[in-house]
């Protein structure tokens, strides 16, 4: 018989007794304690994930415009005739919109490439008044752009530069 004071897990309990109690599981305040580790985590990676897709929305509202002048470069890239690319020219924009654009041809030293600046003017946006005006710069291979006498003139200066070269 047990004496009256001893509980019956603790006091002269035995050390095998005491072992299997105590291997037995988490006590409460080790479960709450990993709970709010647990919940103060899932805190900070939501609230990470949160900001990732702010930012993206935002990047993405920032060039509403890049759409629109893709459209309008494709137009520069299709146009063969030179006198046409160098005025101002009408575009079809998505939503029953238009744009126009221009661009300034200036030739470079190698026969059928050229320097263009390229300016583009879009209607406002939703929410704003005012219309958007970009200039972009390139460089372009356009050999139908190309005078013949020029074309000729700039092959043969790059021939006889090929001549000189010692190998």
């Amino acid at each position: 018989m047990r004496p009256a004071n001893q509980s019956r897990l603790g006091g002269l309990a035995s050390p095998k007794l005491r072992r299997r109690r105590s291997a037995g599981g988490f006590t409460f305040l080790e479960v709450l304690v990993a709970l709010a580790i647990f919940g103060f985590t899932g805190m900070v990676l939501a609230s990470a994930y949160i900001n990732v897709l702010s930012a993206q929305h935002a990047s993405v509202q920032q060039d509403v415009t890049a759409a629109d002048r893709r459209l309008v470069r494709q137009a520069l890239y299709a146009e063969p005739t030179l006198d046409k690319v160098q005025a101002w020219n009408e575009i079809e924009l998505p939503e029953d919109r238009k744009g126009k654009w221009r661009a300034t041809v200036t030739p470079t030293k190698i026969a059928d490439l050229f320097d263009v600046v390229l300016e583009i003017d879009l209607p406002a946006p939703k929410g704003s008044s005012q219309d958007l005006t970009f200039t972009e710069t390139c460089r372009l291979m356009r050999p139908t752009w190309s005078q013949p006498a020029d074309r000729e003139a700039l092959r043969t200066d790059a021939r006889s530069k090929l001549a000189q070269r010692s190998f």
